[in-house]
C-alpha cells in the first residue's frame, strides 16, 4: 500500500479486504467457466491510496486490470485522464465494496504470463491513475 498523505492504514486495509471479497464473488458468478479469463490470475488488490479524501487501488483480476476509486460520497467522475488517456469511468455497486468507480487499464489481460508481470504492469500504472484522480478532484466539473 502507497500513500498520498499520512493516511488511516487499517481503512486501506479494510478496502483492499473489501475490494478483492467483492471481485471474488463476481468471478465465482460471471466467469467461473470463462474460457478467456487468464487462469494464472487471481483477483489482487494492489497500490491502495487516498488521493485526498478517496481511497483509490489498482485490482488485478484474470479478465482485467482497474483502478477503483471510492469517493466518500459516492460521485465518481465521468472520465479519468490516465497516461495521457481519457478513459471512461464506470459505476459499480457490489457487496461488500459499496458504490465503486472503475477504470478500464488493461483490457485484455489474457497474455500476461504470470501475476509478478500483472503486478508490475498494475504498479505501472498506480501513479498515472492517482493523478488522474487528483486531477479529477481538482477540476471545476468535480461536485
Amino acid at each position: 500500500m502507497t500513500t498520498d498523505a499520512p493516511v488511516d492504514v487499517a481503512a486501506l486495509r479494510d478496502l483492499v479486504e473489501r475490494a478483492e471479497q467483492a471481485f471474488r464473488g463476481v468471478q465465482q458468478r460471471v466467469f467461473a467457466d470463462d474460457p478467456e479469463v487468464n487462469a494464472e490470475l487471481a483477483i489482487e488488490a494492489t497500490e491502495a491510496a487516498f488521493v485526498g479524501p478517496v481511497p483509490t487501488l489498482v485490482l488485478i483480476t484474470p479478465w482485467t486490470l482497474n483502478g477503483l476509486l471510492v469517493p466518500p460520497d459516492g460521485v465518481g467522475p465521468a472520465e479519468v485522464l490516465v497516461a495521457g488517456d481519457l478513459r471512461r469511468a464506470f459505476r459499480g455497486d457490489v457487496a461488500p465494496l459499496g458504490v465503486y468507480w472503475a477504470v478500464n487499464l488493461v483490457p485484455d489481460v489474457s497474455r500476461l504470463a504470470s501475476p509478478r508481470q500483472a503486478r508490475t504492469l498494475a504498479n505501472s500504472f498506480a501513479g498515472p491513475f492517482r493523478e488522474g484522480v487528483r486531477a479529477w478532484l481538482a477540476s471545476p466539473t468535480h461536485p
